[in-house]
Order: structure tokens, then C-alpha cells, then sequence
């Protein structure tokens, strides 16, 4: 009777769930004191910290519930679609090219879809609530709507098992990549990168990209590499002294750790469903 018993397997679920809040809080507390040290901005409020640190813990849960769904709709794609197209070397140089390989894959579909979210507006509902966010800091990194990962997990990253058949290791090791790239990119941290400013994503250039400030917008949209802003004409390469304030140029946000779960449903939707700060194309055509 045991054995039939969903608690096993909840109890399973909550012990991945744990570790991974447990990782992304010790993250934070790294990257906090980074920031405490460097500083780009003074003197956040730890109030927001905190709600970004509980919104964490909750999106994770979320993704964790969600993961069967996500896995399944990924399998499905990828044998729709005949899967691993190209084979990759697994041993050796080989190994590493195939892991730059699967990086760059990764990060332009990464980038293709940061674009899609700043241009349909049913994307832009979902991903505002990561621009929603006042104070940049690395507490920030996982203010996502938490379908966001459902619409990646079911349809973006399969498409990486759709084009490659790859060793699982070297999957696991671009995600450590993408992990510490996206901590490093939302931090409030003073780092000066001098000439190599648009060689990889960093506190100043991510900040550009949540800027309130109209000539910022729909601007650097890399994950990992802006070489992508570069081949697609999305670059603004940021002057020295350039640390603009953020969030939404409306200034909503949510209110409670519900507002968030429950966005874009709210009050923060304007104007005909669209939230204030408008993707790629809405300002042209209110000025036709």
C-alpha cells in the first residue's frame, strides 16, 4: 500500500527542490558580497532582496512540478522532429569543440527568444515581470514568470536535441556555464571590463538592457555573448560612466509574492492589454 503512495515520490521532488533553492540562495550570498564590496549602486533595499530571494524559492518549486510536463513535451518534439541530426565528439579536443558547439547553439537560441519576448506582446506580459524589478542586483536572476520555463523547456531547449546527439555531460556543462553567466550579468557590481565590455555579458551591459531609459530599449539582448547583438544590430556598447536605473518605465511591480505568481494579471496591464514599456515595433506603429 506503501509502495502506491504519492508521498515517495513528493518527498523525492522536495529533496531536488531543496538543493537547488539551497544553491541558488548560496549564489546569492556570493554574489551579494561581491556587491557589497563593488557596488554599482548604493544603498537597496533588502526588502526587494528579500522578495526576489522568497519569488526564487517559489519559481523553483514551480519548475520542479512542472518538470514532467516540460520532459515529455520534449521528447516529443525531438521524435517528432528526428532527433540528433548532427553527431558530436565526445572524447578528447573533440570533446571541447563539441561543447563550444552546444554553447553557441544554447546562446543564440537564447538570444533569438529574448527577442521574441520584447516583440510579441503575449511574451512581453510574461517578461516584463523580470524587467518589473527597480533595483538590479543578483537576486534579480530568477525573477522570471515561471511560464517562461515551461515555454522553454517544451520548445526551445529541445530543439538543441534536435540538432545534436551529444554526451549528457556536455550538456550539463554548458548549463554550469549558463548558470554562473547569468549570476555575473545581474549583479550590482562596478566591474570595469575596459575594451572587453561586449565580449561576454556583465553587470554593465545586462543593465543597459533593463534600462529605463528610452534609447536603451530592445538593446543587448545576449544571454552569454553579444556577439549576437553585434551580427543582429542589437549593440549598445556602454559609455564609462553608464548605470542607468531600471525597471519599468510605468514603475509597476508586483506587491506580493501572489502579484508575482499571478502576472501579468493585474493592474500593471494597460493600455489594451499592453504593459507600458511597449516591444520592438508598438512605438512605430502608434506613431504611423
Amino acid at each position: 500500500m506503501f509502495a502506491s503512495s504519492p508521498f515517495p515520490e513528493l518527498l523525492h521532488h522536495g529533496g531536488i527542490w531543496l538543493r537547488a533553492y539551497v544553491l541558488v540562495l548560496s549564489m546569492m550570498a556570493g554574489g551579494a558580497a561581491l556587491e557589497r564590496r563593488w557596488p554599482a549602486v548604493l544603498l537597496q533595499s533588502r526588502t526587494g532582496q528579500r522578495f526576489n530571494m522568497a519569488y526564487a524559492g517559489f519559481y523553483l518549486a514551480l519548475s520542479e512540478l512542472l518538470k514532467p510536463l516540460t520532459a515529455a513535451a520534449g521528447v516529443a518534439v525531438v521524435n517528432a522532429l528526428g532527433g540528433g541530426m548532427v553527431t558530436l565528439n565526445s572524447r578528447g579536443w573533440g570533446a571541447v569543440a563539441s561543447f563550444v558547439i552546444v554553447v553557441l547553439a544554447i546562446d543564440l537560441l537564447e538570444y533569438a527568444f529574448h527577442r521574441l519576448q520584447h516583440t510579441w506582446p503575449v511574451l512581453w506580459k510574461l517578461h516584463s515581470l523580470h524587467h518589473s524589478a527597480v533595483e538590479f542586483n543578483v537576486t534579480v536572476t530568477l525573477r522570471h514568470h515561471w511560464l517562461d520555463f515551461v515555454i522553454k523547456g517544451c520548445l526551445l531547449y529541445p530543439l538543441v536535441g534536435v540538432l545534436f546527439k551529444v554526451e549528457p555531460w556536455i550538456v550539463g556543462a554548458t548549463t554550469v556555464v549558463f548558470m554562473l553567466g547569468n549570476y555575473f550579468a545581474h549583479l550590482n557590481l562596478r566591474a570595469d571590463l575596459g575594451r572587453y565590455i561586449t565580449w561576454v555579458n556583465n553587470p554593465q551591459y545586462h543593465r543597459l538592457h533593463h534600462s529605463v531609459r528610452p534609447e536603451h530599449f530592445d538593446h543587448n539582448f545576449a544571454q552569454l555573448l553579444p556577439i549576437w547583438d553585434h551580427l543582429f544590430d542589437t549593440l549598445w556598447v556602454p559609455a564609462k560612466h553608464e548605470w542607468p536605473v531600471t525597471g519599468l518605465d510605468n514603475g509597476e511591480q508586483p506587491r506580493s509574492l501572489f502579484g508575482a505568481l499571478s502576472w501579468p494579471i493585474g493592474a500593471h496591464v494597460v493600455r489594451d492589454g499592453i504593459v507600458e514599456r511597449k516591444p520592438i515595433g508598438m512605438l512605430d506603429k502608434e506613431a504611423k
